[in-house]
């Protein structure tokens, strides 16, 4: 299988990709918030310039335009960032461009109004409150270059108009300073707002180990699920992928977790698509529950129709020289689902008498040479279609008897099985070839 090792870092880059879209999909949120602000903030202004343009007030009409202009940038710009746009320049490039048109449009009136001294102190006031909102906005971008580009930006343009005014140096210096304090209060928002994301990020990777769920359920009631066992009826999967270990012999341990990280990774993805919950992997093997943490009554059709899937899927990764394939049990009944562990180490897992069937079902595929093996307690909850029966099995380590069923296009005659509690004997068969089962024979060995 030489395609594998090639897929070596597949992990670790699907991870990183997944933490990097959270970051963008926080910092693409808050940026169509910062939209919205500019927006609504731009109406009023064309609204205010509207009524002086109407009562020929102040400025000439053209010195109006670069207003209405910018209103329509905003609202352009608001819905292009609604549809998915976001390049990475934004963050520096909005600020400045926030604050080009704030001073364009403040000097138009010092520029070419006449003001009284009062009528500058409201024209700083508005320069002032523009810097600050220009310092917020930079913090909500999540990046430190944005919110250092707005609090300069947001800097400048209070002393550009300060320094017009007949404003003393000791206010413009308390002014300075509480521009600055905003800057500060924003930077600290700043850090609230990346550790809600790395707490979202945090989330994200979780998931990779633990059911959606179970992660959720971190978030909501962490000390319940650590100290409230639950009893539930599920459906167990137990899988081992036959070839492996001969064909790891040769290969390098990078190599072989490689190919693990992408058979186990396609079988994972066809349990998960099942409404499954991977409960570990052990090596080549993995164990999968139906009906965990959330209750389902189709627990038992649905790891049915995985393991089927499953078979399709390793078929689908067979090269020319290596084709692996797949032992799967799968047994229903009662299990215990909680934290295991304490201190410093704890795992989500699945306990009880149903997890070992399933094991000895996988462990028997072995055996007999098939490559699936589903308990009777299964078919009983979805039915025997696309199954057939093949006989009542003693399983290695129980005294009951099980009632095993197979697929039904490779079920063999129903004697080829003839295990018994007196006998306890070991199995061997011969199957057709062409992996059709037409005929087979089963001799037993007695170990007593």
């Amino acid at each position: 299988m030489a395609e594998l090792p090639a897929a070596r870092n597949a992990v670790p880059e699907e991870l990183a990709t997944a933490i990097d879209r959270t970051l963008q999909t926080e910092s693409r949120h808050n940026e169509i918030a910062i939209a919205w602000v500019r927006a609504v903030a731009f109406v009023g202004l064309a609204a205010m310039e509207t009524y002086y343009w109407v009562a020929d007030s102040g400025l000439e009409w053209f010195h109006r335009v670069p207003t209405y202009a910018y209103l329509a940038l905003s609202v352009g710009l608001l819905f292009a960032l609604r549809s998915g746009w976001h390049p990475s320049w934004l963050r520096i490039g909005l600020p400045l461009l926030d604050a080009t048109v704030i001073v364009g449009r403040i000097q138009a009136t010092f520029t070419h109004i006449d003001l009284a001294v009062l009528e500058q102190i409201m024209e700083l006031a508005t320069a002032a409150l523009g810097a600050s909102l220009l310092v917020v906005t930079g913090g909500f971008r999540m990046s430190r270059s944005s919110l250092w580009v707005s609090t300069l930006a947001g800097l400048f343009i209070y002393l550009w108009f300060a320094a017009q005014t007949r404003l003393d140096a000791a206010q413009m210096v308390v002014h300075v300073v509480l521009l600055v304090g905003v800057a500060a209060a924003t930077a600290m928002l700043t850090q609230q707002v990346r550790r809600a994301v790395r707490s979202e990020v945090a989330r994200v990777t979780l998931a990779r180990f633990l059911p959606h769920r179970v992660v959720d359920g971190i978030h909501q009631d962490p000390i319940g699920l650590v100290t409230q066992p639950r009893a539930v009826r599920a459906t167990v999967l137990v899988s081992d992928i036959r070839g492996f270990t001969t064909w790891a012999e040769s290969r390098s341990p990078i190599e072989v977790l490689a190919a693990l990280n992408v058979i186990q990774g396609r079988l994972a993805a066809v349990v998960v698509d099942h409404h499954g919950v991977v409960d570990k992997f052990m090596g080549d093997g993995m164990l999968a529950v139906f009906g965990v943490p959330e209750s389902r009554e189709d627990h038992a059709d649905l790891a049915v129709r995985a393991a089927l899937a499953m078979q399709q899927a390793v078929s689908e990764l067979a090269t020319g020289d290596v084709a692996f394939r797949v032992g799967i049990g799968v047994h229903t009944g009662e299990l215990v689902v909680g934290c295991l562990g304490s201190g410093l180490r704890m795992e989500f897992t699945v306990l009880g008498d149903t997890v070992n069937t399933a094991s000895r079902l996988e462990a028997l595929t072995k055996e007999v040479d098939l490559p699936l093996l589903v308990s009777g307690a299964t078919v009983a909850e979805r039915g025997p279609e696309g199954l057939g029966r093949v006989a009542d099995v003693q399983l290695r380590g129980r005294i009951e008897t099980v009632d095993v069923w197979t697929m039904e296009e490779v079920v063999a005659p129903r004697a080829w099985i003839q295990l018994t509690r007196a006998k306890r004997s070991t199995i061997s068969m011969t199957a057709a070839t062409r992996g059709t089962w037409r005929t087979a024979r089963c001799t037993t060995r007695n170990r007593d």
